[in-house]
């Protein structure tokens, strides 16, 4: 079975987060693969000289499948 691609990653990170993490306008999106997992963080661009979470939200998907492992939302 083949890996889902970043393109499709993105739109299902993007629906799952729906509702629960904002992101941030004009923020870059990051997409990374390790052991058989598909990262894709939502880039937070924080002022400098101040402290804050880097990115609106961490969304895991199972590569092959799609299906969300693990969201994280920054605070």
């Amino acid at each position: 079975m083949s890996e889902i691609s970043d393109t499709r990653a993105i739109e299902l990170a993007t629906q799952a987060i729906e509702g629960k993490a904002v992101r941030q306008a004009g923020s870059r999106i990051e997409v990374t693969r390790a052991e058989g997992r598909v990262t894709v963080v939502f880039v937070h661009i924080t002022p400098p000289d101040e402290l804050g979470a880097d990115y609106d939200a961490k969304v895991t998907l199972d590569a092959t499948t799609g299906d969300v492992v693990q969201i994280l939302g920054a605070p």
